[in-house]
């Protein structure tokens, strides 16, 4: 096992790590594979996003129970299927798996809230909802936008038409 210094110090590339998956799942797996109908990811881009457009960024499925084989209880199962996956991290950084754990749990905070609660996301995370009401082809990360512009996949919003329809802060 990594010593606690070692294992502390491993945070910020834990962080990192988890902010790439969020970004090259959302855009590789959700709107590569997710776009062919019949995918068993096609829920995110046919469910979800239909559902954000027709209800201005809320999705009802996000306010009900993680045990129902809808966007949300699917997206919890495969947040809880990536923790799993780093399992092994835990005979040589307990810190690690830590912070993978916690990252997973904050991006189902941030999302989740998102679409229970579409102005505390304009407020939040105005790239995120951007990619749900408007173009979905950039915005791929949902925490955190940095990512999205080092790679050159952010899209602007006007928050002056964000707030003309309630939405902005």
């Amino acid at each position: 096992m990594l010593s606690v210094t070692t294992q502390l110090m491993t945070l910020p590339a834990v962080y990192v790590w988890g902010v790439f998956l969020e970004w090259s799942i959302h855009r590789y797996v959700f709107h590569g594979l997710g776009k062919v109908r019949g995918s068993r990811f096609a829920f995110h881009y046919h469910d979800h996003h239909r559902a954000c457009r027709q209800h201005d960024g809320a999705d009802p499925a996000f306010g009900g129970s993680v045990l129902r084989w809808n966007a949300y209880g699917r997206e919890v199962l495969g947040l809880s299927l990536l923790c799993a996956l780093h399992l092994p991290l835990l005979a040589f950084s307990p810190l690690s798996y830590l912070g993978i754990l916690a990252f997973g749990v904050n991006y189902h905070r941030v999302h989740r809230r998102c679409h229970v609660d579409p102005g505390w996301g304009w407020r939040r995370v105005p790239w995120h909802m951007l990619h749900h009401v408007g173009r979905c082809d950039g915005n791929w990360c949902v925490t955190t936008a940095w990512l999205d512009r080092v790679l050159g996949t952010i899209r602007p919003w006007d928050e002056a038409r964000s707030r003309a329809l309630g939405q902005g802060s």
